[in-house]
């Protein structure tokens, strides 16, 4: 039987590099990237588009909450119960829907 094995990558030289994450998800400030990296414990220099997902959840849950309320911290506790999927379909937004829009419009600028 054959098994598929997951996919390694090295996030040093492979992938979306952290300033072309950042302009994707309309981030302007270097503290704001930051922290929303270390919510999600993405230490690294370049990512996966599974990885991107991930932070335009954190955006879109920011983004759609209200300010002082939704915040990353609750966000965190969130995921320990949660998918992103599911915190983000609770607010009225489909994840999928808005990762594909955001995928097309970077992959047709390469």
């Amino acid at each position: 039987m054959n098994t598929i094995k997951p996919e390694v990558i090295s996030h040093k030289e492979v992938g979306i590099p952290k300033r072309t994450v950042k302009q994707m998800l309309g981030i302007k400030h270097s503290n704001t990237f930051i922290k929303d990296r270390k919510i999600l414990n993405l230490d690294y220099s370049h990512f996966t588009w599974g990885e991107v997902k991930k932070l335009l959840a954190l955006r879109l849950f920011l983004s759609r909450g209200k300010a002082g309320v939704f915040g990353r911290k609750l966000y965190s506790d969130l995921l320990k119960k949660h998918t992103p999927q599911v915190i983000i379909a609770s607010l009225g937004v489909d994840l999928e829907k808005e990762f594909k829009e955001l995928q097309n419009q970077w992959i047709c600028r390469i």
